[in-house]
């Protein structure tokens, strides 16, 4: 999770060009030039596309097999859960536009927080690639629980990026909540009672709640 960035130097313009072809009669090259994050974000917005879309399309196999199929609250919930960390990441993309330098480890880093959003999307529910399965429990008990742990390394991984790239405090009320919602998440995989599960899971919907509008700026 991106949180709210604050400049500690003045912002620099770093900039890719590409050159044009000259047109006839033309002395002298024309640049048309781009900034590295809306050359890079191209790529992030792709895959998370692909992550928005994929959940969708999981939703609506749950909607379509829902006469075949034995309908569980508890994978739903978490896959509302992955949307929300879906939307929300993508609309601090544009907290990315402030970094003042881009390297290859900068771009790996927030490529795999995009790309653990997606294999947390395509795992919590079934995709319907194959036989659809006749029990949402027992999927999420067997492959979708893999879709929480993707999660919850979301959560590392984005408070590593915060203090990386943000230069944000690693104490901070923000970093506090999503160990706790790690901590959950990682309870969910490992308990083997249902009970446990359910209460971890809505502790977790609660955890979110505060960290998405702890970490999110509402307009731009």
């Amino acid at each position: 999770m991106l949180s709210k960035f604050t400049p500690l130097h003045p912002r620099r313009n770093w900039r890719i060009e590409r050159r044009r072809a000259p047109t006839q009669g033309q002395q002298s090259q024309n640049f048309d030039s781009m900034t590295a994050f809306e050359f890079l974000s191209v790529a992030l917005s792709f895959v998370l596309g692909l992550a928005v879309t994929l959940l969708l399309t999981s939703f609506l196999g749950v909607f379509r097999h829902r006469r075949t199929t034995r309908i569980d609250w508890l994978p739903l919930i978490w896959a509302v859960y992955v949307l929300a960390f879906q939307f929300q990441y993508w609309w601090a993309l544009w907290e990315l536009a402030a970094l003042p330098r881009w390297t290859v480890a900068t771009f790996g880093l927030v490529l795999g927080l995009a790309a653990l959003l997606f294999l947390a999307g395509g795992l919590v529910l079934p995709t319907g690639v194959g036989e659809y399965p006749a029990d949402l429990g027992s999927y999420f008990e067997d492959d979708g629980k893999w879709g929480v742990v993707a999660l919850a390394a979301y959560g590392v991984l984005g408070t590593f990026g915060n203090v990386a790239l943000f230069h944000s405090r690693l104490l901070t009320t923000l970093h506090y909540l999503i160990a706790a919602e790690t901590i959950l998440g990682l309870i969910v995989f490992f308990a083997s009672g249902r009970r446990t599960r359910v209460i971890a899971t809505l502790l977790f919907g609660m955890l979110v709640c505060f960290s998405i509008v702890r970490a999110t700026t509402f307009a731009y």
